[in-house]
C-alpha cells in the first residue's frame, strides 16, 4: 500500500465517521448551505450593503453585507436541517439517516480527493511527488481520479433530464385584480 492510499483511507474514514455522526440530512444540508449561501450572498449583498450603509459608514460595507447574507443563509439552512433531523429521529428512521450519512461522507471524500488529484496533475506536481509506477501500484489512485469527473457527468445528465420536464410545467396565470 502506497502512502497515497494511506492518506486517502484516512480522509475517507474521517468523512465516513463524520457522515455517520451527523447523518445524511445534516451532511447534505451543510453542502447545500455552502452553495446556497454563496449564491444568495452574491445576489443580495448589494441590497444588503445599501441597507447597511444607512447605519454603518465603512468602506467594508460590501464585504460585511456578503458575510451577513452568507451567514444568515447557512444558519437558516442548518436550523431547518436540524428540525428535519429531529423529525426523522422521532419517527425511528435515525439509523437510516446515519447510514446514508456515512455513505454520503464517503462519496464526498472521494470527490474531494479526486479534485485534489486533478489539481495535483494540472499543476504538474504529480510528476514531482509521485512516480507513474507509484500511481499504477496504488490501490485507489486510478479509481479516485475518476470520481469528480464521474460526479460532474451524473449532475449534467440529471440537469439535462430535468430541464425539459421543468419547461413542460404549466405556468401559473397572473392573479386577477378584482
Amino acid at each position: 500500500m502506497h502512502i497515497f492510499d494511506i492518506i486517502a483511507l484516512i480522509i475517507i474514514l474521517f468523512f465516513l465517521i463524520k457522515g455517520l455522526k451527523n447523518g445524511f440530512i445534516i451532511e447534505l444540508a451543510s453542502l447545500a448551505a455552502l452553495f446556497l449561501g454563496i449564491i444568495l450572498a452574491v445576489m443580495f449583498s448589494e441590497v444588503t450593503a445599501t441597507w447597511l450603509s444607512d447605519y454603518i459608514t465603512s468602506r467594508y460595507v460590501s464585504i460585511l453585507a456578503f458575510i451577513l447574507v452568507f451567514t444568515a443563509t447557512v444558519l437558516g439552512v442548518h436550523l431547518v436541517a436540524k428540525m428535519i433531523d429531529k423529525l426523522v429521529s422521532a419517527i425511528a428512521l435515525g439509523w437510516l439517516n446515519r447510514l446514508t450519512g456515512a455513505a454520503f461522507g464517503v462519496v464526498k471524500a472521494a470527490i474531494l480527493i479526486s479534485i485534489g488529484i486533478l489539481l495535483f496533475e494540472a499543476t504538474g506536481l504529480s510528476e514531482k511527488y509521485m512516480t507513474v509506477e507509484n500511481r499504477d501500484n496504488s490501490l485507489f489512485y486510478s479509481h479516485l481520479q475518476k470520481a469528480a469527473p464521474h460526479a460532474l457527468h451524473l449532475i449534467n445528465l440529471s440537469v439535462d433530464h430535468l430541464l425539459p420536464r421543468l419547461e413542460e410545467l404549466p405556468v401559473m396565470p397572473p392573479a386577477s385584480m378584482s
